[in-house]
């Protein structure tokens, strides 16, 4: 087994780095070798990990993003329902995994025995890990073909590119950031038909009606700003502040709302559009694309809403065992029994680790060994200095501003109105963030990324896939945002 792990580290990688834990990624990372081939017929031959303080570097292997994705092309060829299929196939995933859950919630597992909790544990990380048994063929199509849609459209469009590839990417289907949006918007319309600003339970309390809404919108996305690195539940109070913070920067609520349904005029654009040229490569492509971004953002929605349910086991398990929380989310599922022997280990892995995910299991390094595997990989990613950085735009426009590097929630604080936020990719944990942010600017993403959506629905520059922003730009530098060319320059 260790001479099979020595020639995969040999292999080349592609390296997505965010804020991460070992035990919020565990399920989705053991999907790619298990699940995933148990649903499509196809998979990855294995993933690699490393963490360092709650800090992660998520690797894909370029030999297993373009040998799925020939596999996916060819099966779209050969069958024109396939994507239907994924998409179906998708759907029917997630209401098993949402029934699943709704059980969970009416459980109390403080009262379980052990055996049961661990065992319970184990299943709702299985669970976790079956909603990507479709979707993980989303890296493979938008980290290998996405230039080539540009190139395409670029060559057929040429004086109004951009704008044609805005219009053959808008996604079909509404993101469930965009629906939880609209919802907040909707319910601080009605607040502000009442003439209320700077509200509070008090205030609220003479309107029932209205506050039985932010109740019924907390209930339905308390874990909304959860992330690979943690989980955190969502109060009444925290969603009061949300649609204070709407009323006091005075949007103009009924034209979001109206933004919002306009959704339907994207496919009519589109359509009209693709018409118009006999590219059929490209139009087998946008047509990939329009079930990528469902997919993506289906897979965002069930990850970010599962970190609430395997942290909740993590902190019951530690709390019986005197563990921190912050070390229970080193551990593996199938190593939750023997969970109090572990401590030790735990420690090492936040220090410094190494996760290997093949189809035999999941193989972790610490010390010396993980601190040379490291080494080998980063021998991969090489850093030249430089005052222009390139990438996608993913949101038009032009912005000049001083940079706030986000690595993780406990950076976001940092961020004051008008900065240029700067991170390796962005989650819904960021949201905050990005609401206060002038433009973005990521090492990762692709045009169905968390990024490119939200940065779309506020309205702000966003350039994406540059792979090395938050290596080059420091806090405190003045740059500028060209979205349009999909340039940052260091001022």
């Amino acid at each position: 087994m260790r001479e099979k792990i020595k020639q995969l580290l040999k292999k080349k990688w592609y390296f997505q780095g965010f804020n991460g834990t070992p035990a919020l990624l565990y399920g989705s990372t053991k999907s790619t070798v298990h699940h995933m081939p148990k649903t499509l017929g196809y998979g990855y031959e294995g993933i690699i990990e490393f963490f360092e303080g709650d800090k992660c570097y998520y690797l894909y292997g370029w030999d297993d993003l373009f040998s799925i994705l020939k596999i996916l092309r060819l099966k779209v060829r050969k069958d024109r329902n396939y994507l239907d299929f994924l998409l179906k196939k998708d759907e029917e995933i997630v209401k098993n995994v949402l029934s699943f859950y709704k059980e969970l919630d009416g459980m109390d597992i403080s009262k379980m025995p052990d055996n049961q909790l661990y065992e319970l544990y184990r299943k709702t990380d299985d669970k976790y890990g079956s909603i990507l048994s479709v979707s993980h063929i989303v890296e493979t199509f938008t980290l290998t073909t996405e230039d080539n849609i540009r190139r395409l459209v670029e060559k057929h469009f040429k004086e109004n590119s951009r704008e044609m590839l805005v219009i053959l990417t808008a996604p079909l289907w509404h993101s469930f950031m965009s629906v939880e949006h609209n919802d907040l918007y909707k319910i601080s319309r009605d607040i502000k038909k009442l003439n209320l600003r700077n509200i509070g339970k008090e205030a609220l309390a003479r309107y029932p009606a209205v506050y039985k809404k932010i109740e019924s919108h907390q209930k339905r996305y308390f874990w909304k700003n959860n992330g690979y690195a943690s989980a955190k539940i969502l109060t009444v109070d925290d969603f009061i502040k949300e649609i204070n913070e709407i009323l006091k920067k005075d949007i103009d609520i009924d034209k979001k709302i109206k933004e919002f349904e306009g959704l339907r005029n994207n496919k009519k654009n589109k359509e009209a559009i693709l018409n118009k040229i006999d590219d059929q490569e490209l139009k087998e492509l946008i047509s990939i694309n329009d079930v990528i971004f469902r997919l993506h953002d289906h897979r965002k929605e069930l990850m970010t809403m599962s970190m609430h349910y395997i942290d909740m086991f993590l902190k019951e398990v530690g709390r019986r065992k005197n563990i921190p929380l912050n070390l229970m989310r080193y551990i593996k599922a199938e190593e939750i029994s023997e969970v109090s022997s572990l401590k030790d280990e735990l420690k090492e892995r936040r220090k410094r680790s190494v996760f290997i995910t093949i189809p035999e299991g999941t193989y972790v390094y610490t010390g010396k060994e993980a601190d040379e595997y490291i080494s080998e990989l980063n021998a991969q990613r090489r850093i030249e200095e430089t005052s222009v950085i390139k990438g996608n735009c993913a949101s038009k426009g032009i912005a000049v501003g001083i940079v706030k590097v986000c690595r993780g929630e406990e950076e976001i604080s940092k961020m004051k109105e008008g900065n240029i936020l700067v991170a390796c990719m962005t989650q819904p944990e960021f949201g905050p963030a990005m609401k206060k942010a002038k433009a973005i600017i990521t090492d990762e993403g692709g045009l169905t990324c968390h990024a490119a959506i939200v940065s779309r629905e506020l309205g702000i520059p966003c350039i994406i896939g540059t792979r090395i922003a938050t290596k080059v730009l420091k806090d405190g530098m003045k740059v500028e945002v060209d979205a349009d060319k999909g340039i940052v320059k260091i001022l």
